[in-house]
């Protein structure tokens, strides 16, 4: 009998992935508590999260294979909510289905994992018809599907059923394409 160990290493930094997200989360629900506002920014890997000199996590955790600090996303001028993002390697995480990024998560759908504070959704993208496109239609990546009025949502679908020539199909605006936040 043999193992196959890439594929459990895989999954065993995803496990970090996620635990890692976890802490950040309910570390930066403690910040919320004192501050009445989350950080700007997070600080960089290895340092430690404070507020006022009072240690609230350290050290703030970064990706275990990159080394990189995980994506974290505030809103400009708002404080009040957070999301971060991290990139899973086993596609087949049923986590990735149960935070509702089958689709990708995130600036550009790049991520397919993610962390958000109560008062906010993570950004999850799905493959819809758009709008226009000629009698043919396109199946696009689309960042809010209910802004954009789509009729059916194709998930991870890159061809949407083939179902893009039918104008009934297609969202009715494109603003949903790339949300801005």
């Amino acid at each position: 009998m043999s193992i196959f160990i890439p594929p459990l290493i895989d999954k065993a930094y995803d496990s970090r992935r996620k635990a890692d997200l976890h802490s950040i989360k309910t570390n930066l629900e403690v910040y919320y508590s004192f501050a009445e506002q989350y950080p700007e920014e997070l600080p960089g890997c290895g340092q430690s999260l404070e507020y006022k000199s009072q240690s609230i996590l350290n050290p703030i955790p970064c990706d275990p294979v990159t080394k990189e600090p995980y994506f974290y996303q505030i809103r400009r001028g708002d404080l009040q909510s957070f999301r971060v993002y991290t990139l899973l390697s086993n596609l087949n995480d049923i986590s990735i289905s149960d935070v509702g990024c089958l689709g990708g998560c995130g600036p550009d759908c790049f991520y397919n994992y993610g962390v958000s504070s109560a008062n906010i959704d993570l950004v999850r993208c799905s493959f819809v018809c758009a709008p226009g496109g000629g009698r043919e239609g396109s199946c696009e990546l689309y960042q809010d599907t209910e802004l954009s009025l789509c009729p059916k949502v194709y998930y991870t679908d890159s061809v949407c059923k083939n179902e893009c020539d039918d104008p009934e199909n297609r969202c009715e605006n494109a603003s949903g394409k790339q949300k801005p936040y």
